[in-house]
Parts: C-alpha cells; structure tokens; sequence
C-alpha cells in the first residue's frame, strides 16, 4: 500500500517538472507531503520537507506502467474494433488492463444467472415445544439430501421420524457476547456502504465526497485504508462532545483509548480513513450540502463516533436438543448493553426482527419436537451492484489461480485505485459496455460480444495481467529492473495478439448479438432518413441515419432549447410542419411554433400560433 500511493503521487510531481523543462540531477528537489488541509498539518509539512530524489524511481514505475497501459489499450482498442467491424459490428470496442478484466467479471457473474439451473434439496428442522414455550432448532451438524427419501432414510437411521415425537433437551450454554463497531471507511468501503443503503453510483459518492472534503468537513477521499495514526484520534478524541452534540446524542465517552482495529500508523501512509475534520458542520452549513452530502457526512460522523461509544453487549444462549440420535440447535440473543448500536436504529430493528428469543428451559427437560423435512432451492449468485463490483475489483485476486499472482494482487489490492474504480465504472457505461437496471450492473450486447471476443486471451480477462506487470514493475521502483525490458515484453504481447485476434474473432457467432442490435435499433427508430431512406435512430444526445457513415443525415432533439416530442420528429421527417409548445424566450415567458424541415436538413422557423387546444375530458365528473 504504501509503494502503490508513492507511485501514483510521484508522477504528477515529476511529470510536471520534465513537461516544464525544469528537471536536471544537479537541481535539488523537496517534496511536501500531506493529508489533511488542516492548517497545522499543512505547516508541519513545510518543516519536513522529503528529498525529491528518494521518489524518483517511483515516477519511473509509474511511467513505465503509463506506457504499457497506453500501448495496449490503443494497439489492443483498433485491432478489435477492425475484427469485430470486419463482421458487421458497429462501434468502437475499447480494451484496457483494468477496464477489460472489470466488464469480463461481471459479464461471467452474469453468464453464471443465465445458465444456472435451480436444483431442489432437503433440509431437518424442528420446532421445539418446551414447558416456557416455543423455539425453532436446526439440524446440528446441518447437512444436505439431494431427494426426499434420501433425507427420511437418515431420519430412520437415528432412530427418529417426520412428526411430533418426544425429546430432551441435552445442554445449555449461555454467555456474554461482544461486537465492536464498524471498522471505519476507506473509499471504496464507503462508496460500497453508500450504493447499498441510498444506491448511488461510485462516482457519485466520489464527487460528493470531494464536496464535503472541499468544504473543509470531512478528511480526503481517496484513501485505501480504514485505519487512523494517534494523531486523528486524539483530535477526534478531543472533538467527541462537539460531534455528539451535532448528532443529537446524550451519550458520554466510553473508549477513550486507541484500538487497533480502527488506530494503527503502520497501516497509514498518505492518507488515513475517511473522518470528520475538526470543523463540525453548523446547522446552516448542513442546510445547504445537497441530500447526498448529508447522508454521507451523516454515515461517516456516526461511524467514527461508534469508536468512542461501548461495544454492544448481549447474551446468546445456545441450546441442544435430542429427538433420538438426532441433534437439533437453537441460537437466541438478548441485548444488553446497546453500545453504538444506538446510532444505527434501523439495523438493530432489523436484527432483532431476524433472531429470537429463546424460552427458559432446564437440561434433561422432556419437551416435544415437531421434526420437518423442509424442500429449498439453490440459488443462483447475485448480480453485481455497483457497491458489490468495487469489492470484486478490491479482492481481485480470489478470481486468479497461480499463487504468486495471488500474493501480488494483495499487495496492490486488487485491479485498479482507490481513486480509479469508481471512473472505470462510469467507462463502462459511457462505452455502453453495460447498463444499470434496479441498481444492478447488466452487460448489453456490446459489451457481450467483446467478452466474448477476448475470452480466449486469458491476460487481458484476469486480473493476472495486473499482476504479472506488478512483479515487474516493483523491481523497476527499486532500481532492480528497467523500463526497455518491459516495454519490450509489452510490445511481444501486443504481436501476439495481432497474430491471434483475427482468429479469434472469426469463430464468434454474430446472429444473436445481430438479431439483438437490430431488436434495439427498432425500438429507437422514429422514422425513415429524407436523405436516403435508412432509419433515423437515436444516437444519445441527436437523432442521426443509421447508414452512417455511408450517410451523415442527422436531427436534433431540440428546437430553441426546448426538447420536442417523438410526434415533432416523426411529423418532421416526413415533411410535416409540427407546432412545439413552451418555447421559452429571454424574459422567461413563453411561445408556441411551427417548425419543418428545410431542404437541406435543417429544422427551421415557420410562424408563431397561438396555444394549442388541449382535448375536452369526456365522462362524469368526479
């Protein structure tokens, strides 16, 4: 973690002084480095200033990586973008080391929903009717029966039946428990929390997250870790009752000592988790961050508040019931001491909905057991959301075999940056790649075809590119290796591809991806091009011909700013004059025109009239 942040920030510094003509070995470079706009971190900076110098094989690393990632990208983006066009595939069909691994992830998670057959099986369970009352007990150790008769043979076979018959209870534990609060957040944690709770994108909690950085009311962003350094926490220490006050609780400190779990300078590098500055935001200032904003600052204020509050305490009781030779458990909880948990009302609620209580019972009472044969299902993995993806990319290397790639992409965590995933995201859907429907991630068509495409170069759909390059690139940013060398290996790759792909992409069946493009241009056709008479399809901001580039007829979508209906485009194009309502002039008052389409393409002006009769209701009155 800490090589990864050095090299990233080293080659904006020295990019800007080779650009600028100012580098030369004989100069002396200092560098500043800070994380926090805090004025007395900014000012002990300055006193420590680092030697320049000391980073600079880092920019080299990173250069060399800069390198790499453009050659294969722009050699990689043209060689399949001319295959796949070769057979009929519109578009461009872009690659990249982080951005190809990413969309293959999810077009497998997706490819295992769409073949995934449900399978039935069998699962024991018993309701246990004591003397105090009722509990639900599961088989212990739980186990699993393909068929129905395979499960009432293991029931025979203990000496047991489907039914009520009667049982003992054999033992009785019960024990005080703890559970600490939230680990604090890193930004691909918090990005995740954010998606699952409200289902904003990644980059949408990165941009407000940016806001309230901005505003001086929570520390930067981009960080990887969810750790602090003795430093924050006395001043989070110190600013606990302002914090409190701000979240309305009446509760007083309880850990005032640092804990690892959440306090741990070793983990720190450049930046530490996301918290609270010293600045608590007044009620104004509050008002006015955008709805977003106030639910982040209020997650993040609450938990790092929860660090400073009890543990939540409560007992579990755990009871043994035998029916036989057959072994069923029960799990209740009672809280005790509600902790942090009381700032998180609606998960507690959640919880306590979800477990039960257990009744008093004694060991060695005779109760009765109702003994079932329950019938489930397998089920098929969920689709990614945004907030699962950053974790997939985060954990990238339970996807990879070999197990030095394995010990690499822990080391660098995964595929791309903190600060990149959330980008390489939006990439994705920019380059219609997949498309976001109930807040999960759906590869399209596009995005199918060039999974496909690559599926046979295993380098460029595993995240064990990232890791081969990683090896190599460490030891440049330790002088043990050089930039020739890997450049070199680089451009091997790329011949290697330009001598398979064409192969590659010859096998690929194009009917379905064909039959499904044509589905989708339907539903986007609004009528036949003057020009030619191809379809006029929209094409995301404007309506253009889909014989493009064969022909370039196009149609905004606006008049003066004011956006027209599907029924002004389809009158338009079929030489109608149409009227747009609501067109707004300077003074913010507005009128009503008639518009067509001129000889050469153009929409334009035929007169004012006057508003347009709206059509009489017809029935009773209400």
């Amino acid at each position: 973690m800490e090589i990864t942040s050095k090299v990233y920030l080293s080659i904006f510094a020295w990019s800007i002084i080779h650009e600028s003509g100012a580098f030369s070995t004989k100069k002396t470079y200092k560098r500043l480095w800070i994380n926090s706009l805090e004025k007395d971190v900014i000012r002990s900076g300055f006193q420590n200033l680092k030697p320049g110098m000391d980073y600079y094989p880092f920019y080299q690393e990173a250069q060399t990586r800069q390198i790499a990632d453009w050659l294969i990208g722009m050699n990689g983006s043209m060689l399949y973008t001319l295959n796949l066009r070769s057979k009929g595939a519109n578009g461009t069909f872009s690659l990249g080391r982080v951005q190809t691994p990413t969309l293959y992830m999810i077009y497998q998670r997706q490819q295992m929903i769409e073949h995934f057959k449900k399978e039935p099986f069998y699962e024991i369970e018993s309701l246990i009717k004591a003397t105090t009352g009722s509990f639900k007990a599961l088989l212990s150790p739980s186990q699993r029966f393909s068929t129905k008769e395979e499960l009432l043979s293991f029931v025979s076979s203990k000496g047991a039946a489907i039914g009520t018959q009667p049982g003992t209870i054999k033992d009785l534990q019960t024990k005080m428990k703890k559970t600490n609060s939230p680990n604090l957040f890193s930004l691909s944690s918090l990005q995740s929390k954010i998606n699952q709770l409200y289902k904003a994108t990644a980059s949408q909690t990165l941009k407000a997250m940016q806001g309230l950085y901005e505003a001086k009311l929570l520390s930067y962003p981009r960080t990887d870790t969810p750790f602090i350094t003795d430093s924050e926490f006395q001043y989070l220490k110190a600013n606990y009752d302002s914090y409190a006050r701000f979240l309305s609780i009446d509760e007083p400190m309880a850990q005032d000592q640092p804990r690892k779990r959440y306090v741990d300078g070793s983990k720190v590098q450049e930046h530490y988790a996301i918290i609270p500055t010293k600045q608590v935001a007044s009620e104004s200032a509050f008002n006015k961050l955008d709805d977003l904003q106030k639910k982040i600052y209020l997650l993040v204020m609450k938990t790092t508040i929860a660090m400073f509050l009890p543990d939540y305490t409560y007992e579990e009781t755990v009871i043994e019931t035998m029916v036989s030779t057959l072994c069923f458990k029960a799990t209740g909880k009672v809280p005790k001491v509600e902790g942090w948990k009381i700032l998180f009302k609606a998960d507690t609620n959640k919880e306590n909905e979800e477990s039960q209580t257990l009744p008093v019972v004694m060991i060695g009472e005779a109760i009765q057991a109702e003994v079932k044969s329950v019938q489930k299902e397998t089920q098929p993995p969920k689709p990614f959301t945004e907030g699962t993806l950053l974790t997939a990319m985060k954990t990238a290397n339970k996807t990879v075999d070999d197990e030095q790639a394995i010990k690499i992409l822990q080391e660098v965590e995964g595929i791309g940056t903190e600060a990149t995933r959330a980008s390489i995201i939006e990439t994705l859907k920019q380059k219609e790649y997949i498309k976001v429907e109930k807040n999960k991630l759906i590869v399209t068509e596009k995005g199918k075809l060039l999974c496909q495409a690559v599926e046979s170069q295993h380098l460029l759909t595993s995240a064990e590119m990232t890791a081969k390059w990683e090896t190599y690139l460490k030891k440049i940013g330790k002088k043990e290796g050089n930039q020739e060398t890997f450049i070199a290996n680089i451009k091997k790759f790329i011949v290697h591809l330009i001598e398979h792909v064409p192969d590659d992409v010859q096998k690929l069946n194009f009917h379905t991806y064909q039959a499904e493009v044509k589905k989708e241009a339907d539903k986007q056709t609004i009528g036949k091009c003057p020009k030619c008479g191809g379809n006029v399809v929209l094409k995301k901001s404007f309506y253009g011909c889909s014989n493009y580039p064969n022909c370039t007829f196009t149609l905004s979508d606006q008049f003066r700013k004011k956006k027209l209906t599907k029924t002004n485009l389809k009158d338009l194009l079929v030489g109608k004059e149409t009227v747009v309502s609501g067109i707004k002039k300077a003074d913010k008052t507005t009128y009503h025109a008639k518009i067509k389409l001129s000889d050469t393409g153009q929409i334009t002006f035929v007169s004012f009239v006057n508003a347009p009769k709206k059509a009489k209701k017809v029935g009773n009155k209400a």
